[in-house]
């Protein structure tokens, strides 16, 4: 083996660990079952993406808010800025502690924690799911987050960013047959949830990065936005 293919396989570990969990669910679940179960959540964040007028992108002013955290303080991005020295602002919108997927990506982001720093970048990660309200309710496969997880009541971040959808039928009744009900879990009971998008923006406000991909099992890599970190660098 070459060492440009051990150098290639390096630069994408997520994309490997992404596909590998998928191959296992389609292993698991079936081939049938899987489709619906993708299907059923792809297509519909398609179609929102497709109808929207604007979904924020690279270029755009970030739109301005604040939400509560899941350690019951307030966290506004005007309020972040002008404390933090930071010179960008990791933005990452998740789907919940239930979906593994976004479970392996936010692994992914800790392990570039460090780099993120040393990039005078910080890190949020904002989600529809209520906070845990005990140690029972916390999902134990979820990774233990250092950073500010915020919880977007309704979705209306993610609505100011273009990225909410709603699942169809026949993946809302597949994720309940696995225990997985977003009526319980979802801060206001409803079955929204953002289209997965990393967001990297500047002290201005500008957003210098945007990732959104209606199709869940991709996620971009962490050591992208660490580049982009280092580019904004002051």
């Amino acid at each position: 083996m070459n060492d440009d293919s051990a150098d290639a396989r390096s630069a994408n570990l997520l994309a490997t660990s992404l596909t590998e969990f998928t191959d296992k669910l389609v292993l698991r679940r079936g081939v049938e079952e899987a489709n619906r179960l993708f299907g059923g959540q792809i297509d519909p964040a398609k179609a929102a993406l497709s109808t929207r007028a604007k979904i924020v992108g690279v270029g755009d002013k970030a739109p301005d808010f604040w939400l509560p955290t899941t350690e019951g303080q307030t966290w506004s991005l005007r309020e972040h800025f002008a404390r933090s020295k930071c010179s960008s602002l990791v933005v990452a919108f998740y789907r919940g502690s239930w979906c593994t997927y976004c479970n392996i990506y936010l692994r992914g982001l800790l392990e570039i924690r460090l780099q993120l720093s040393e990039s005078g970048a910080d890190l949020i990660a904002v989600s529809p799911e209520a906070a845990p309200t005990s140690a029972a309710d916390a999902n134990p496969s979820a990774p233990p987050l250092t950073y500010p997880v915020l919880v977007d009541h309704g979705g209306k971040v993610a609505e100011q960013f273009g990225l909410t959808f709603e699942m169809d039928d026949v993946a809302k009744n597949l994720l309940r047959k696995f225990g997985i009900d977003l009526e319980k879990r979802n801060a206001d009971g409803k079955w929204i949830l953002p289209v997965p998008g990393t967001f990297v923006i500047n002290r201005s406000g500008d957003v210098a990065y945007a990732h959104v991909d209606a199709d869940y099992r991709n996620r971009p890599e962490p050591r992208d936005i660490v580049a982009i970190c280092q580019s904004l660098r002051e």
